[in-house]
């Protein structure tokens, strides 16, 4: 998971050499595979830079140091995203399968994690119990932990204490009394410990309007739900105790939002393509595209279902549009219902392109 500053980093970057690799990961079973496809990217993007006779070649040591580290190629989730330049160096887990490429540029190709950033099947999961807090990224493909062990307590005696630490050395004198007070109110030490979970959390939603489900008992839902600073918490209630579930486990109690996500999504974009029968504000040309976009007329991106496999030219024209839309907020839905890139308009405007 990328949060919105990390994700902008990447999208203003403009200096050559900007070096992009993206490579489908396993996450259980014969890792070295991924070591393997690792190391053949960064070995073409060697060529690369020697076809350009760019010699200077040691900012890709953190990508290089990376083909020997065991541990890191055990670690993984569906795909991974790496970017390097000179003084930068940023890896992004993906959550989907990447064709495996690599790209040299003076900007970063930035198309698969603004997808998965766009992505309306997504949601978040917080688990929290009084022992134990989790959070999760979860995609219809699976999901994945997010590490929080420094944006919040690490469970609810932690942070009790930091708030005893603090009214203890009140300069009143009076913090031993207020303690003694809090202590009894089970409430309002339910409040603070969600407070801090929230406060700390907030740095991974700000900017999100991603579904969250809460995984705890229906009195820490409802309370977490009231206090919390975050707007898209969902319904959705999980059953047991979370504190025990695998991670599918937790997976399969999320697939009902995820149903209703993909209803929705897919139901609108229908919805719009059945009522204009004529497909008058259905355009398909690369000419028509182009036009729509500039002149701001596009409502959603249709982008097939496995359009990037195999063709780097086709990530190298989307990205533009992808990122567009990104900026733009315009809807982009990937279905498998389309084999050509398209997309719907708000008003039908013949295109000036001859």
């Amino acid at each position: 998971m990328i949060n919105n500053n990390k994700l902008d980093n990447i999208l203003n970057f403009n200096k050559f050499p900007a070096v992009s690799i993206f490579i489908p990961t396993l996450i259980t079973g014969d890792y070295e595979v991924n070591r393997i496809r690792w190391k053949n990217e960064l070995s073409k993007v060697y060529e690369k830079l020697d076809a350009q006779g760019y010699n200077k070649k040691s900012f890709l040591k953190p990508a290089h140091d990376l083909i020997d580290n065991a541990d890191f190629w055990a670690n993984q989730s569906s795909g991974l995203a790496g970017y390097f330049s000179e003084d930068f160096s940023k890896i992004v887990h993906l959550h989907s399968s990447p064709t495996a490429q690599n790209f040299l540029s003076n900007t970063f190709v930035t198309t698969p994690i603004l997808l998965t950033k766009m992505n309306k099947q997504r949601v978040f999961l917080l688990t929290i119990s009084q022992k134990n807090i989790r959070f999760f990224e979860a995609v219809p493909t699976g999901i994945f932990p997010v590490k929080i062990d420094d944006l919040v307590p690490e469970n609810m005696e932690e942070a009790l204490y930091l708030d005893i630490q603090k009214e203890t050395l009140h300069p009143t004198g009076q913090g031993l009394t207020n303690t003694n007070h809090f202590k009894d109110k089970t409430n309002i030490r339910l409040e603070q410990y969600f407070r801090k979970i929230d406060e700390g959390i907030w740095t991974l939603l700000e900017g999100e309007k991603v579904p969250l489900v809460i995984g705890a008992v229906e009195e820490y839902q409802s309370t977490y739900r009231r206090i919390s600073n975050y707007k898209y918490i969902s319904q959705h209630m999980l059953t047991g105790n979370t504190d025990n579930m695998t991670p599918a486990e937790l997976r399969s109690q999320l697939q009902p939002v995820f149903d209703d996500l993909y209803k929705k999504e897919h139901e609108k974009v229908s919805e719009i393509i059945n009522e204009d029968y004529e497909n008058k504000k259905l355009v398909t040309s690369k000419e028509d595209l182009q036009f729509n976009f500039e002149i701001g007329n596009v409502s959603t991106l249709i982008i097939p279902t496995n359009y990037f496999e195999k063709d780097d030219e086709r990530v190298l024209g989307i990205e533009k549009m992808i990122r567009e839309c990104y900026n733009k907020n315009i809807q982009v839905s990937i279905r498998d219902d389309f084999d050509k890139l398209s997309a719907l308009t708000h008003q039908v405007i013949e295109s000036q392109v001859q």
